[in-house]
Formats: C-alpha cells, structure tokens, sequence
C-alpha cells in the first residue's frame, strides 16, 4: 500500500508546502519504485495516491493529460479551487465509465484509493490540502479539506496523511510536537516526514517502503521535486520518483537529506567505466544502447 503526508511548514516569514510519500507497490510483492506523486504540470500543485495501483493509476494519469490539454487549467487562469471541481467530474465519470462487470454486478467494487490534491491558490491567497476519498454509499469520489487541527494543535497545524497507518502517523507528529515543546507554536517544520522515513525504515511495516519522493510547493507557483539520497546521503545512492538513479543518470533538481533536511548541489556519484553505458557522458546528458 503507502503512506502520503502533505503538510505546510512554517518559517519566519514565510511558508511552504510539502507533499511527500513512499514508494513501495504491493500485491504478493515489494517493488520499490511506484511513483505515488504527480505534478500536474501547472507549476502550483501537485496530486498524491495512496491504495490499489489499478484504481489509482488510471485516474491519475488521465487527470495529468485532462490537466494538460486545457489552456485556462494548464495556464492556472482556473484557480486551484476550480481545478478541484474538475478532478472530482473527470474521476466519477471515469468511474461510471466501468463496464463488463461480473454477472449480476450492477455497480464495480469500491475504489480502494485515496488521493491528496494540493498546491497554493492564488484566489484565496494560501495553501491547500484535500484528500479524495470514495464514498460507499454512493458509489462516487468526494473531498475533504485536510484538518487544521484546532483541539490538538491550536488551529495553525495544517497536514494530512493518506494511506496505512494514517492516524497512527497522526498521533507521532503529536508526539513528536510534544517531546520539542512545539504543541503550542505555530506551525510545522518537517515533523510529518519525519514520521514517514520513521515508517519507512520499520521492518514491522512491510506496506511502507522504498526511498521517500518529496515536492515542495512555494507560494510564486512554483513546484519543485527533489533528488533524495537514500537509504542515507553517506550511501551516495540518489533516488528521484521513488527510483534509485542509474550511476550514470543526472537531472536539473537539488539533493534532499532525508536526515538533515539539508537541501544542495547533488553529490553525484563517479561514474565507473564499468557502470558507464557505452556512449554515456560524465554529466549523463548522452545515453548509448543498454549494454549486452
């Protein structure tokens, strides 16, 4: 399964918001490559899964490529608001568009998938967070604002978790704002990932894995991914998207210490000419064929 925790951390004098997950996909199996986030390309948002692949999957791509094609979404001349309604018409009609089902079936099984949706909106001037969830009854997605935590963090902890062990993710961010005496102040710094390498990392949770794929979100519509090294930075193994990075590969993107937080100039690895693949340049920009 997963677990996706998005949260706003709060500096001095300004904010931003992270989205981040695992990559771990199940299903009689652990394949530590599953990309769980999408950047929807409009620079101030970016969608999260958590649940079965085969309902997720489908969605998500299709809301991608929905995002794309529209000039007034795809340009955000639609607020992030607006572009909420759309991605709760685009996943039910793609719902009801399920045919062929078992005999005597009238409606499919219930979507075991959630989402989170969130990014900056330029109309009400902040940071939002939704999760997807689908409604039984129903049979339809529907959304709900992620909590502000107002009996537990005094209003101003804004964060959501999705996936396995959700509210036990909860209940250790508090834990942790409790041992910092942080309970009382304002905001969050990075407790919420933190809690999501903790998950990782435990052999007790086999449905959590893989290395953590992290975006944040800034308040000029910018979206920004990161490389992450993993399983440590002393490793100097690189991930991005949830896949270890060939020793050859390079991108644009800054390096994120899942320990420190530290956020820099990567510290690519040198490239073995063993490793290397034939016609492969030092800074990874030209790619031969696959070796034999």
């Amino acid at each position: 399964m997963t677990l996706v925790a998005a949260w706003v951390r709060r500096h001095q004098t300004t904010s931003e918001l992270y989205v981040a997950s695992d990559s771990r996909l199940n299903g009689g199996r652990a394949w530590d490559i599953g990309t769980k986030v999408l950047d929807l390309g409009r620079g101030d948002s970016v969608i999260a899964f958590a649940g079965h692949t085969a309902d997720a999957y489908p969605l998500m791509l299709q809301l991608q490529s929905a995002v794309k094609m529209h000039p007034k979404i795809a340009s955000r001349a639609y607020d992030l608001a607006h572009l909420k309604g759309h991605v709760l018409r685009i996943f039910n009609a793609m719902w009801k568009s399920i045919s062929a089902l078992p005999r005597g079936q009238d409606i499919p099984d219930p979507a075991e998938a959630r989402f989170v949706l969130a990014g900056y909106s330029w109309r009400y001037e902040s940071f939002k967070i939704w999760t997807i969830y689908f409604h039984k009854e129903t049979n339809e997605f529907k959304f709900r604002e992620a909590s502000s935590h107002r009996k537990k963090g005094g209003g101003n902890k804004y964060f959501a978790f999705i996936g396995d062990d959700a509210n036990l993710a909860n209940e250790r961010v508090y834990e942790l704002l409790r041992e910092r005496n942080r309970i009382k102040s304002a905001g969050l710094q990075m407790e919420p990932f933190e809690v999501l390498t903790e998950f990782i990392r435990d052999e007790a949770k086999p449905y959590i894995g893989g290395a953590p794929q992290v975006y944040k979100i800034y308040k000029h519509l910018n979206t920004l991914p990161y490389n992450v090294y993993w399983p440590s930075r002393a490793a100097r193994t690189m991930s991005f998207g949830g896949r270890q990075l060939l020793p050859y590969e390079r991108n644009k993107f800054l390096a994120f210490d899942p320990d420190s937080f530290e956020v820099s100039e990567p510290e690519w690895p040198e490239v073995a000419e063993a490793d290397a693949q034939p016609g492969a340049r030092a800074d990874g920009l030209a790619f031969g064929e696959p070796a034999a």
